[in-house]
């Protein structure tokens, strides 16, 4: 799928430094959510969106991971994270979770979300959920981290990316479309700074294509 025009240069925004959305370090839900269900993620792991891959790599260090890949749209992302040093079985591609290549398809166990649903434009949300529904086995499954209220004085509504959702629509596009089950939604406990309470947890187990 081509991309919007609404959407960002991602490559000029990592190239002047302009990535708020790097913190630096993996994100606190993910961490917070393998601590609290130990051995429970495992096999192939596909993060789209993955930036930098902070998250890739605290992935790729599971006892049960064969692979972790980090998919995203920018070369020059790619490129940061491929130079970081090797934490374990992680992989980084560039590549569009809109348009993709075969080996991609029916390919992953899990599929981690975190910075991926809030970046594109709220019109291809829908194919954001066909499109990770296509990437996933029969029962695999979707944990994700949601930022419901990214807003503030300097980022009003439509004003993103980060573009906000709330329960309602997470619940509606994923379990409405009937492409997944809910197992898991919850207000994570640990957040980057400024996010507490303003984030979803949600885990989802992939169902038969309606």
């Amino acid at each position: 799928m081509p991309l919007l025009e609404t959407s960002p240069d991602w490559d000029e925004l990592y190239r002047e430094g302009h990535t708020p959305w790097d913190k630096g370090s993996a994100a606190p839900p993910l961490l917070e959510w393998i601590a609290a269900h130990p051995d429970q993620i495992g096999g192939h792991i596909l993060v789209p969106g993955s930036g930098p891959g902070h998250d890739v790599r605290a992935l790729a260090v599971l006892p049960g991971v064969v692979k972790a890949v980090g998919l995203d749209l920018s070369p020059v992302a790619t490129a940061r994270a491929s130079a970081l040093p090797r934490a374990g079985v992680e992989r980084h591609v560039t590549g569009d979770l809109f348009d993709l290549a075969p080996e991609h398809r029916g390919t992953y166990d899990w599929v981690w979300e975190h910075t991926c649903f809030c970046a594109i434009d709220p019109a291809s949300r829908a194919a954001y959920v066909e499109a990770v529904h296509a990437t996933l086995k029969p029962g695999g499954q979707l944990l994700g981290v949601f930022y419901l209220d990214p807003y503030d004085d300097e980022h009003p509504p439509g004003g993103g990316p980060p573009h906000g959702c709330n329960v309602a629509e997470l619940e509606e596009r994923f379990a409405g479309s009937g492409r997944f089950k809910i197992e898991e939604s919850y207000v994570p406990a640990k957040s980057y700074p400024g996010r507490e309470g303003l984030e979803r947890l949600v885990r989802m187990v992939r169902q038969p294509a309606p």
